[in-house]
């Protein structure tokens, strides 16, 4: 039977484990993410890849944000306080897409 504190840091590392399998021979990635922000992004990131809904509770907060700043700029509208049409431009592409790692060299 593990003590209190440890079963607490054990709870901890259980809710930042996430795994990716795929079908070639039954290989999994298993990953701890850092932080529970951390897990978030990356658990709401493969789950929009897989057309799934990001379920974290970070993108529900970020969701109310979003929203709450929606009716703010609602509410300017009302008293008279001009809103642009156009959108501000787009930043520059990054130089290289190259943001990969080639994960067969690493499996030998």
């Amino acid at each position: 039977q593990l003590c209190p504190g440890l079963w607490l840091v054990w709870q901890e590392v259980l809710d930042l484990a996430f795994s990716i399998s795929y079908d070639v021979e039954e290989y999994s990635l298993n990953f701890i993410a850092s932080s529970r922000t951390d897990f978030c992004l990356w658990t709401d990131g493969l789950n929009v890849l897989l057309g799934k809904e990001m379920s974290s509770e970070s993108m529900r907060s970020e969701l109310e944000i979003l929203l709450s700043m929606e009716i703010k700029l609602r509410l300017l509208d009302l008293e008279n306080v001009p809103i642009p049409d156009t959108a501000p431009p787009i930043p520059k592409a990054p130089s290289n897409f190259n943001f990969c790692y080639d994960f067969s060299q690493a499996e030998q």
